[in-house]
């Protein structure tokens, strides 16, 4: 998949004019709505496919992004298929359909998770995601758990692509087998004290400006008419989707 610094923030759709904490919860809703909606009813697979087109429509995630999370769910579900013979002699039926259900199913799932946080991403900025987290009614301890595994991440993202352009830079890729191997075992030293100094580095800013683990006190949701109104349909959706689950096929 691309960079993790680079999803955040690049859509261009309707989702960037709603309030972080509205688009935070909306995508909340998709998730789930896309984990639990049942795929053995066609209501069912009308609502997942509904929710998951939408979503990536309204948050306007760029085709480059959106081929590049299907890549990364491909690389992650599609060797689920292998199974599907050990699934087929351990079945009653033993047929093919009913080999290929739960791959097809975990993988249809799994890879619309991927696109709904992606699309996520790229409605929010990463300084968003923080004031999103903190307008919604969670503890300030998970709040500030959350925004500093997001803010880390970048910022292991950030070293790790300094680091390969620095080892490009060098000549390393386009040098001989020794070179290349000695900086393979290098890498993980180099990489390792980078990312070390880089934490000090924070750790000395955030002690500087008296920044505690926590957010001072609990931002307010700050919705408007139409924030509430989307916020509104996709709990309406999840819920249908909850009533399509419990009832069955």
């Amino acid at each position: 998949m691309t960079a993790f610094t680079e999803v955040w923030g690049c859509g261009n759709g309707p989702a960037k004019r709603a309030a972080p904490s509205a688009r935070l919860a909306c995508g909340l809703l998709a998730f789930a709505s896309c984990s639990v909606a049942p795929l053995r009813s066609p209501w069912g697979v009308a609502l997942f496919s509904g929710v998951l087109i939408g979503w990536t429509a309204w948050c306007g995630l760029p085709r480059r992004r959106l081929f590049s999370a299907v890549r990364l769910a491909a690389c992650l579900f599609l060797p689920l298929f292998l199974f599907a013979p050990c699934i087929r002699v351990q079945a009653e039926a033993g047929s093919w359909s009913a080999a290929l259900r739960v791959p097809l199913t975990i993988g249809l799932r799994g890879t619309a998770c991927i696109v709904v946080c992606a699309a996520a991403m790229a409605a929010l900025d990463l300084a968003e995601y923080g004031q999103g987290l903190g307008g919604l009614p969670f503890p300030r301890a998970l709040v500030a758990l959350v925004v500093q595994i997001a803010h880390q991440a970048a910022l292991l993202t950030d070293e790790s692509r300094r680091t390969v352009t620095a080892l490009r830079l060098r000549g390393v890729p386009s040098a001989g087998a020794v070179a290349r191997l000695r900086g393979l075992f290098s890498l993980p030293v180099i990489w390792l004290l980078r990312l070390a100094a880089r934490a000090e580095r924070v750790s000395a800013a955030m002690e500087v400006r008296g920044f505690n683990g926590l957010p001072p006190t609990r931002q307010k949701l700050g919705m408007s008419a139409p924030d509430c109104c989307a916020t509104a349909f996709a709990a309406l959706v999840f819920g249908a989707v909850l009533y399509l689950r419990w009832r069955g096929p």
